[in-house]
C-alpha cells in the first residue's frame, strides 16, 4: 500500500484538517490511513481520487471528505462510483448533523461526524454484492487483459466486452479481491503486476526482447509486436 499514487487535486485548507483528524482516528484503531490517493483506474481524478483510503489486513476501506464548505450531494455519487473497488464506504463531515440527516440515503455508507475536533462514527456495512459492470468498465484496459488471462477468457475482445465476460465469469467475492488488488497497483506493469503471478518469468523476458530489438535494430518489415498495443478505439476512456 506504501505504493499507492498521490492524488491529482489540489489538497484545500480545511480538508487537510479533517484528513489529519481522520487519518489519526483510523490509526488509533489500528489502521494504516492514506490520506489523498489515487485509484489505479482509467477515469480523470473525480472519479480515481479518493480523499481518504484505510486499511487493515484484508479490510480495505475508502472515506470521501466533506467539509461544512463544500456540497454533501456530490459525495454520494462519488462514493457510488467507487464502491466496488472497497470493503466499505465512509462519507466524514463537519457539517451538523441535522444537514447530513437530510441528505441520506443509504445505510450501507458509513457517517464520521465531525465536531471539535472529535468523531462520531456510524459503522459503515461490508460491501458483499458482486461488483458492477460500470466498476470493470473504469479499469486499464492493460489490466483487464491480465485479469481475463488469469480468469481464463477470451482476451482478444473489445474493452467493454472484455469487462462483461469478466463479470460473468468471476465469483462476486473473488471480484472484489481482484478489483482490491488492481486498483491499489502502482502501474509498474512492466516488471509486477498483483494480478499476474507469473509476470517475471514471461512478460519481463518479453520485454527485454522488445528492448534489444529496439536498440540494435528490426527487420525492414513490420513484425507484429510481441506484446501489442492497445488499439486507438480501445484506449482508456477520461472523464
Amino acid at each position: 500500500m506504501e505504493d499507492l499514487i498521490p492524488s491529482s487535486k489540489k489538497m484545500g485548507k480545511h480538508e487537510r484538517l479533517l484528513l489529519d483528524l481522520l487519518a489519526s482516528y483510523f490509526e488509533e484503531k489500528g489502521f494504516e490511513a492514506y490520506p489523498h490517493v489515487q485509484l489505479n483506474i482509467s477515469w480523470g481524478n473525480i472519479i480515481s481520487d479518493v480523499d481518504l483510503v484505510v486499511m487493515s489486513g484484508n479490510t480495505f476501506l475508502g472515506v470521501e471528505v466533506k467539509s461544512k464548505n463544500d456540497n454533501l450531494k456530490t459525495a454520494f455519487k462519488q462514493i457510488d462510483r467507487i464502491s466496488d473497488f472497497f470493503d466499505g464506504v465512509y462519507i466524514a463531515s463537519d457539517k451538523p448533523n441535522h444537514t447530513l440527516e437530510k441528505y441520506w440515503r443509504d445505510d450501507k455508507i458509513g457517517l464520521l461526524l465531525i465536531e471539535n475536533g472529535k468523531i462520531t462514527e456510524k459503522e459503515c456495512e461490508l460491501l458483499l454484492t458482486k461488483p458492477r459492470y460500470s466498476a470493470l468498465i473504469m479499469l486499464r484496459k492493460t489490466c483487464l487483459l491480465r485479469l481475463a488471462k488469469v480468469v481464463n477468457v477470451n482476451s482478444n475482445r473489445s474493452k467493454s466486452k472484455l469487462a462483461f465476460d469478466i463479470l460473468m465469469g468471476v465469483k462476486g467475492e473473488q471480484l472484489r479481491s481482484i478489483l482490491k488488488s488492481i486498483v491499489t497497483c502502482e502501474r509498474k506493469c512492466q516488471t509486477e503486476c498483483p494480478i499476474w503471478g507469473f509476470d517475471k518469468r514471461l512478460i519481463t523476458p518479453l520485454r527485454n526482447i522488445e528492448q534489444l530489438l529496439a536498440k540494435y535494430g528490426r527487420p525492414k518489415q513490420n513484425p507484429t509486436p510481441l506484446i501489442p498495443a492497445e488499439s486507438e478505439e480501445d484506449n482508456d476512456q477520461k472523464s
